[in-house]
């Protein structure tokens, strides 16, 4: 709930900022897709409900990303930055191959650093990008704790590597045409495991012109 109530509050925080924003500043709203795997060998604490019922392999939840960027440094062709950024992923579809289960999720809230090119079009901009932060997830699993269908969510410390594509359609507003990320969730406290996640996003960019 915490970490919902983060995200929603950073969405807010970049919306009011606009008004005051140069160009270097933008905010932007993304539909995102995660592929997170490595789940049939994940060592968390099962249940009855879990040991009765084979695991698949993989998730795939989807939701909404938010966040804002700030362009600070000229080095070159490129522009050094920093990303802030909130994601609230979810699917009724969980790890198992019987039945969903409880579904599975994903909440994180990331920060990063992140450089943008120019291109002899000036329309087109590509950035890379390197983000890591807290994530929060279910693993699409009933974990050691899970009562009554309600799923527990774990902490984890979540990485990625981002690359994409910005395309200029006003002065004010950009496409995002693309942005595909690698990264995983690495589980706090005991159980250590590693979640590769792969990611595929777009959406829009504003910022003053």
């Amino acid at each position: 709930m915490i970490l919902r109530k983060a995200v929603l509050i950073l969405a807010a925080v970049a919306v009011v900022s606009t008004a005051s924003a140069h160009a270097q500043f933008g905010v932007y709203g993304m539909f995102t897709v995660d592929s997170l795997s490595n789940i049939a060998s994940s060592p968390q604490p099962t249940t009855p409900t879990d040991l009765a019922n084979t695991r698949s392999n993989s998730v795939n939840p989807l939701g909404g990303t938010g966040g804002v960027y700030y362009d600070f440094m000229k080095l070159g062709p490129m522009r050094l930055g920093a990303d802030v950024r909130g994601s609230i992923l979810t699917t009724k579809r969980g790890a198992y191959v019987n039945f969903n289960g409880g579904g599975a999720r994903i909440y994180s809230v990331l920060g990063g650093v992140r450089g943008s090119f120019r291109t002899k079009y000036a329309p087109v901009k590509p950035y890379l990008q390197l983000s890591a932060g807290l994530g929060r997830s279910d693993y699409g699993l009933f974990t050691q704790g899970s009562t009554n269908g309600q799923v527990v969510i774990h902490s984890n410390f979540q990485y990625e590597g981002l690359a994409g594509l910005d395309l200029k359609l006003l002065p004010i507003m950009d496409w995002r045409v693309i942005e595909l990320g690698y990264g995983g969730l690495d589980p706090f406290g005991t159980y250590s495991h590693n979640y590769p996640i792969k990611q595929i996003g777009m959406g829009f960019v504003f910022h003053l012109p």
